[in-house]
């Protein structure tokens, strides 16, 4: 098991691991599946965020397909006077799961936000999942806050 930075050319595995979550998570919510209109969206962002220095892409290479992804955001955090790192998109292939995938990622990234003085990773998870609630209380992390959401459409 590999983990790295993403490159340009792992957008296609990329994106499609993320349908596969965003389909997890339409069916637990009741969502219509997206359109293709939203995948060419998701390619522009991807294309967008590969190129951003404030945005790493880290993917987890078996084999050599990739079979995990998760997204860091390094966040300057004014009132801190420091970095945090928010973790987004963070998702492990079916049937890669439970065979240590998202650890080793989440593993991979605390050792980044270490080495670059990001003092704290924050991400959120939807209240149906609570498998990965259990991961990340499994790797460490603590429920701390609620977050909120304004949907603008």
């Amino acid at each position: 098991m590999n983990i790295r930075l993403a490159q340009q050319e792992d957008k296609e595995p990329i994106l499609s691991l993320l349908d596969e979550l965003i389909l997890q998570a339409n069916i637990k919510s009741g969502s219509p599946p997206a359109s293709a209109e939203k995948a060419e969206a998701k390619s522009k962002l991807y294309d967008e965020l590969i190129a951003r220095e404030d945005v790493k892409i880290f993917v987890a290479e078996h084999e050599n397909a990739i079979v995990g992804v998760a997204d860091l955001f390094i966040v300057p955090i004014m009132r801190r006077g420091y970095y945090q790192g928010h973790i987004e998109d963070f998702v492990v292939t079916e049937k890669m799961r439970g065979k240590g995938v998202g650890s080793m990622i989440l593993r991979k990234i605390k050792e980044y936000c270490k080495k670059n003085n990001i003092r704290v990773i924050k991400l959120t998870t939807a209240i149906e999942f609570k498998e990965a609630q259990a991961f990340y209380e499994k790797n460490g992390g603590k429920f701390t806050e609620k977050m909120y959401r304004f949907d603008l459409q």
